[in-house]
This record gives C-alpha cells, structure tokens and sequence, in this order.
C-alpha cells in the first residue's frame, strides 16, 4: 500500500530521471517498462499500461505494462480491446484529457460489462484513468492509470506531479508516433542505424554531426534542403537552421531544465515536399558516445504518396473525387475540407459515398487502407535518387 499523500516530496533529480526515462523509451521500446515504472512511482499509483492503436486496422497494435495489474496483454490484444467501452471513450476525447472510468461508466453499468470484470477487475483494478496522449492520421498513444482494489488513498497519490507530467508524456508520445509512422525500430539506436528507411544522425549540443546512416548522408549531399557545413547540421534557409539549432539545445540540454522533443518542416528546392525532421534526446546510456545527444529523423512522408491522377484512373473516379480521396487518405477531415474546396458538407459526403462505391469499400477507414497500400513507383533522374 503506499504512503499518505504528504509522503510525496520529489525532488527536481528525480523528476529529471523520469523525463529521461521517458524519452529513452522512445528510442528504445525495451526500456518502455522501466519508464512507466518511473511514471507510475513518480504520480503514485499501482500500475500503468501504455497502448498503439492503429487507427487504419482499428485494433490495438502494442501494449506495454508495469505494475500490479495482472490482465494477460495477448487476451487483451485478441479479444478484449475489441470490446474495451473506455477505449472507445479515450479516442474520441481531446488530447492530453485526462479520464476516469468511474466518472464516465457508473458502476451499476460496470457490474455488467464483460470487459471490465472478466479483465479489468479480475486483473486487480477497480478503476482507470487515462488519456489519449497524441495521435497522428494512423496511430494513436494512449495512457491508462489502474487503482488497485482495496485502495482507498487519493489516486493518484499526486495529481499535481502528473499534470506536471502531462506535457512530456504527450511530447514523448508524439514522437514516438511519429517514429511509428515512418518505420523506425528502436533497435538502430545501438549501432545499427543503417537499417533505418529514412534519415537518421545524432548531433551534440552545437549541432555537430556525430554519426549519419546512409540515407542521411545522401540527403545532406543533395543539399537541396539541408546539409553539413563545417561539420555541423544546416538548413538552407538561416531561420530554419535557428529552429533546428533551438530543438537540438532543448534535447540536448544539461542546464538542469528537462529534455525536449520537437518537429519542423525543412523546405526543399524544386517544389519537393518538405522534409520532416523530428528531434529526439538520447540519453548517454543509450548509445555508444558517453554524452548527451541528439537524434535527428528525416523523412518525405508525401514523395510516395499515390497521385490524384493516378488514382482517377485506377477507380474510375472523378477529378474531384480522386482530390477528395486523398485528402481523406492522409488524414484530412471533411468538416477540415469545406473551407479548402469551397464545398458544403453535404456535397463532400456525396462525393465520398461515391468514392466508396466505386473503390468498392464499405467504410471511410477501409478507403484509407486501400489508398494506403498502392504501390507507388516514381521514375526519377540520377540526382533525385539520391534521396
């Protein structure tokens, strides 16, 4: 049982430690349980579980756990987080939320829920909260807090310290997401970042350039956006050489504030689309350098994307259906569209019942899918394969 809430007195180095323990998860998905370990001790509460949901297949992809909660993960992933009611409650809540279960499902309705006594409580909990920490057009990360049965001190032990929390665990998640997104697996982080289908290097403090995988290497050669420059990692543009400078310091920092991450757009020449460049602290232990760093992710989510022409000719559709399509593909809401296409809601919910007749998909999500897994060949002179 814990200790009355006057107990918890955490100091700025063990507030620092769990940051740090936080985004070195990130990196590497085997210390995911050492860094809700911290969370978990650090807020107080018995346990904490940390899940994936891919919001394209709309199944829970990853579950990471600490703590005295017992419900077996692999019958979650296969049967119970179809059924999970908070779940459903948690993805259409506003990032950053936090939720009681108990607030939003009285008990008299919990007697009776499948989900919650033959896992939740026959796993120990009696309670939930949770949040919905960050998400992205595929992929969602999402917080769940458990309260052992037979507590009954405050929970958490420390709500302040979890506010205080809040902000870096929602940094942290969008990073991750966004790592997600793009292929990364942690395992590059010890030395075998080669393996990585987009850009990768790790920087000092100063922004000099530590080590680079290959496709790094050959983006910083194009130069067409960014580049290397007396050794140090450089856009094109002065002000955004600033704001990656800036990001780099905030992952790198060591004046006693916390590590940040952060994300920014790099212009590229030609009309391209832009890189997008993500900044991540890696702690010392995490690499083969005895410093801090950081690490910085490059990728062209957009080169790849299937083209409204093609996809006009794949489908039959229109001209303004294909548009309508692969804005929805890649994460575009119709209410967001109106004021882009100068349309009514109603016609655009035409259209995409059109769209889906012809695709012959039942539902928006499966569009998505489909949209999504088109091969996409691009025929490109000797210079652009570089990239």
């Amino acid at each position: 049982m814990f200790e009355p809430l006057g107990w918890w007195r955490m100091s700025l180095a063990e507030y620092s430690s769990t940051v740090g323990s936080i985004f070195d998860a990130v990196l590497d998905e085997q210390l995911s349980s050492t860094a809700l370990q911290s969370v978990v001790e650090y807020i107080g509460a018995s346990s904490a579980s940390y899940l994936i949901l891919n919001k394209l297949t709309r199944r829970v992809s990853s579950v990471t756990r600490w703590g005295s909660f017992t419900g077996n993960i692999s019958e979650y992933l296969t049967y119970y987080s179809k059924i999970d009611p908070f779940l459903a409650i948690l993805e259409k809540a506003v990032c950053g939320r936090l939720i009681r279960l108990s607030d939003r499902m009285p008990q008299g309705v919990l007697d009776y829920d499948t989900w919650y006594n033959d896992y939740v409580f026959k796993g120990g909990a009696c309670d939930v909260l949770g949040s919905k920490l960050n998400e992205s057009p595929s992929h969602m990360a999402i917080l769940g807090l458990h309260r052992a049965i037979g507590d009954t001190l405050p929970f958490p032990r420390n709500m302040a310290a979890l506010q205080q929390l809040m902000p870096i665990l929602r940094n942290a998640a969008g990073l991750h997401i966004g790592l997600v997104d793009v292929g990364y697996h942690s395992a590059m982080v010890h030395g075998r970042i080669d393996y990585s289908p987009a850009g990768m290097l790790f920087t000092d403090a100063d922004s000099r350039i530590v080590e680079t995988n290959q496709v790094a290497e050959r983006v910083l050669r194009l130069g067409d956006g960014l580049m290397m420059r007396n050794g140090r990692i450089c856009a094109r543009r002065s002000f955004e050489t600033a704001k990656l400078a800036e990001l780099i310091v905030g992952a790198t920092s060591q004046n006693g504030s916390s590590p940040s991450a952060g994300c920014l757009l790099i212009g590229r020449d030609g009309g391209r689309p832009s890189y997008v460049v993500r900044v991540a602290p890696v702690t010392a232990g995490l690499t083969r350098y005895d410093l801090p760093m950081a690490m910085i992710l490059i990728s062209v989510p957009d080169e790849d994307r299937v083209s409204e022409r093609e996809l006009a000719e794949l489908y039959g559709l229109s001209p303004a259906e294909s548009r309508l399509a692969v804005a929805v593909a890649f994460g575009k809401r119709l209410n967001e569209l109106t004021g882009e296409f100068g349309l009514q809601i109603t016609t655009l919910r035409t259209q995409l019942s059109s769209v889906l007749k012809k695709c012959e998909v039942e539902r928006q999500s499966d569009l998505v899918r489909l949209i999504s897994n088109i091969p996409v060949v691009r025929l490109r002179s000797s210079e652009e394969e570089l990239v």
